[in-house]
């Protein structure tokens, strides 16, 4: 038998690493993408067992999309498509820049209707199956995570769109809904946090200065107290739902993401404010620290 294929977009973040090494193991062929052209030579070597690897830039999906549909068909077939890259910048609706909201959305949302529009007629003909990733913040807002959390809730209503009209083909589009990983990029985007408090304007100091200390407070805790995900348990359920006769259409991944997610579908709007400002608020920080 032929060997599936499968085409892992960022796939040299931790997420995105984890995902190509057990479809390799796994005995599928595998093509790459990862986010910077520095960062090919590593990669390749490290997952020598890939077909190809290329740059590929998110934040532009009108070239992204011409870009994957080549790759696409120097698969010859594609069985799988999985989507590992994302951004989440820190700041708050009011102060967020308009320019920088535009990029995450390109990046988090838009480059995955590219990637879908370009690998969707290859998928139509094996029948294959496209995983995306959201995260729990797709379904529960946080504060000062302003177009992160855009991104996310309207990549979930994006993919049940092409869930429905993928499934006339029987083509099925799935969403990861994971926690906190516990990644490099996590750990630097959390560190970055710092710097950032530090270098507040005045005026957003003084507006939302206590709540980005509280979410840093909130985020050491759940890295020291090692409450992350690890990359390979999202590794493990993107192989199952590539494999699994049905698979689902959501799956939460992490304890933090199904307890988000429940906490979504059970309580009203006013309730999960509720419950995340008071996270925030408990946080033992001092209003100068």
């Amino acid at each position: 038998m032929t060997a599936p294929t499968a085409l892992v977009i960022g796939a040299n973040g931790g997420m995105g690493q984890s995902v190509t090494r057990a479809l390799l193991d796994a005995s599928y062929r595998v093509g790459a993408t990862v986010s910077r052209a520095e960062a090919v030579s590593a990669f390749a070597e490290t997952f020598s067992g890939c077909a190809f690897v290329e740059p590929a830039d998110l934040a532009n999906a009108d070239a992204l999309r011409d870009q994957v549909a080549k790759l696409a068909e120097r698969l010859g077939s594609l069985d799988a498509v999985v989507i590992c890259a994302a951004v989440a910048p820190f700041s708050p609706a009011e102060t967020t820049g308009l320019a920088d909201f535009r990029r995450t959305m390109e990046i988090n949302c838009l480059s995955n209707l590219a990637i879908y529009q370009a690998c969707l007629p290859a998928l139509r003909k094996t029948r294959g199956r496209i995983v995306l990733t959201s995260s729990w913040s797709g379904m529960v807002a946080t504060p000062i995570m302003a177009s992160y959390v855009a991104s996310k809730f309207a990549l979930e209503g994006l993919t049940d769109v092409m869930r429905q009209e993928a499934s006339a083909w029987d083509v099925d589009v799935i969403l990861l809904q994971p926690g906190a990983l516990d990644t490099q990029m996590m750990r630097r985007s959390q560190a970055s946090l710092g710097r950032i408090i530090a270098e507040l304007p005045d005026q957003e100091a003084a507006l939302y200065g206590m709540l980005y200390r509280q979410m840093k407070y909130r985020a050491d805790e759940g890295l020291a107290n090692a409450n992350y995900t690890s990359p390979d348990m999202v590794a493990d359920v993107v192989l199952r739902a590539l494999q699994v006769e049905k698979p689902g259409t959501r799956y939460p991944v992490g304890a933090d993401a199904a307890f988000m997610c429940g906490l979504a579908k059970a309580k009203s709007d006013r309730d999960v404010d509720a419950f995340i400002l008071d996270m925030y608020r408990s946080a033992p920080v001092e209003s100068g620290a």
